[in-house]
């Protein structure tokens, strides 16, 4: 008879804090274990190509720090089809595993000299960090979607779920919900019962079975959203959780009961025996009544998930930033991604991109243009130095993760992207900018210049 998670579990640190094998280590893991924290703490396995494995199996965050993880890496997306049947009945998530890489000098340095552009747009597509002290202090008015935003994306690491709950604590907000349930599903349930009513306001559900350790969990874990949905999610819950945690969902799905605490004594709590349509509609007519203090979270929760959205679209601008002080703003220029592109400056065109000598100069000197004293009047001006710049960046060779980088935020608002040492404008519905017409008149002007070797570098 196989372990359980949580027998695995004490198996795996016994093994990490004793002898610390990794081959011993990888088979325990694939067992399928709850990996608490990052493996970087442990100097006796750290540096080993097996923490990739382990940690993807397990769906913990994990570092780089030599060849040999980085080309495991590699090995993962390459293989990305077979890691993801392996893996998947421990993990679903298996195959986004560049998400769980830990940004540090080593890897930054490694994707500078990376050649293959499909492994790097993957790394750079899926990267979303935050300092998590700043994110906070920007958003106190936000605290409790913005510590559920960083629940969602890292509380599978024990040190993060830590620094929240003491930020629930100091701010005095519980969250109401991470994406349906109270505490990130990561852990064995020990931790998640300790964590789930320090983070998250109480249910006024209560769902009943026959399955006492099933009852626990579902009430501790789930939110009311996941508990008065039950039956619709059942088989979900199975998949998700029945391995980890050595519950059938389908067969509690035959049979349970859901209270509301707050009307215990009324006749509004329903059974799947009896599930119909009708008992579906009183569900929501009983949502809609619900106390004043839900309706109040309900209206806070609305509001601050529109602030948060307005902050998401700052990163991205805050993001650009980082990467380029050194260029006065000109492949920013982020505040004007969504506005009316104005009209083409065609002094600048006339004057350097139709003469030979001076668009030979924009080709062999990449800080040339950057250096061109030059008044940026819309989004067209700055867009058009930033293409020059990115074909002299093509032209001289230089890392094929700069470029990426440089043309990631084009990519997603406009369809250009880096391919085959050119860029090119994908003229399809996919971009979200509404001046594709614009766009279109750039590419034909900087693809019919005097410069032949030039106007190669840009493809529509």
């Amino acid at each position: 008879m196989s372990k359980s998670f949580e027998e695995n579990t004490k198996d795996f640190y016994d093994e990490l804090n004793g002898e610390c094998d990794p081959k011993r280590l990888l088979y325990i893991a694939e067992q399928g274990i709850f990996l608490k924290e990052p493996l970087f703490k442990y100097d006796k396995i750290k540096d080993h190509e097996y923490v990739v494995d382990i940690s993807v199996i397990s769906d913990q965050f994990f570092l780089i720090n030599n060849n040999k993880q980085y080309n495991r890496l590699k090995y993962f997306f390459k293989e990305d089809r077979y890691i993801y049947d392996k893996y998947r009945h421990l993990t679903p998530s298996c195959n986004d595993y560049f998400s769980l890489v830990i940004i540090n000098k080593y890897f930054i340095e490694k994707l500078l000299y990376e050649k293959d552009e499909n492994f790097l747009n993957e790394v750079i597509s899926t990267r979303e960090n935050y300092l998590l002290e700043d994110f906070i202090k920007i958003n106190e008015n936000n605290i409790k979607d913005i510590l559920r935003k960083i629940l969602i994306e890292s509380g599978k690491d024990i040190n993060i779920l830590n620094y929240c709950l003491d930020k629930v604590k100091r701010y005095n907000s519980k969250i109401k919900s991470i994406e349906g349930y109270r505490v990130p599903m990561h852990y064995c349930f020990e931790t998640l019962k300790y964590y789930s009513d320090e983070l998250c306001i109480k249910n006024h559900l209560y769902l009943k079975c026959e399955d006492k350790y099933a009852e626990e969990f579902i009430n501790v874990c789930f939110t009311d959203e996941f508990i008065r949905n039950f039956y619709h999610f059942n088989i979900e819950f199975h998949e998700k959780f029945s391995k980890k945690y050595n519950i059938d969902f389908k067969e509690i799905g035959e049979k349970f009961e859901v209270i509301d605490i707050n009307k215990i004594n009324t006749n509004e709590n329903y059974t799947n025996e009896n599930y119909t349509n009708e008992n579906y509609n009183n569900e929501n007519e009983t949502n809609e009544n619900e106390t004043n203090e839900n309706e109040t979270n309900e209206n806070e929760t609305n509001e601050n998930e529109t602030n948060e959205n307005e902050y998401i679209n700052d990163i991205q601008g805050q993001l650009i930033k980082i990467i380029d002080p050194q260029y006065k703003g000109k492949l920013s220029y982020i505040e004007s991604y969504e506005l009316n592109p104005g009209d083409i400056n065609f002094d600048f065109i006339n004057k350097y991109l139709r003469n030979y000598k001076n668009i030979d100069r924009i080709l062999k000197d990449p800080n040339y243009i950057l250096n061109i004293d030059i008044v940026i009047n819309n989004y067209t001006d700055c867009l058009i130095i930033k293409l020059c710049y990115l074909a002299s960046l093509i032209h001289n060779k230089y890392s094929k993760f700069i470029i990426q980088v440089l043309i990631f935020y084009d990519e997603y608002w406009h369809s250009i992207s880096y391919r085959d040492d050119k860029i090119v404008f994908g003229n399809y519905s996919g971009g979200r900018y509404k001046y594709k017409f614009y766009i279109r008149k750039i590419f034909k002007i900087l693809m019919n210049t005097p410069h032949k070797l030039f106007n190669s570098y840009f493809y529509c």
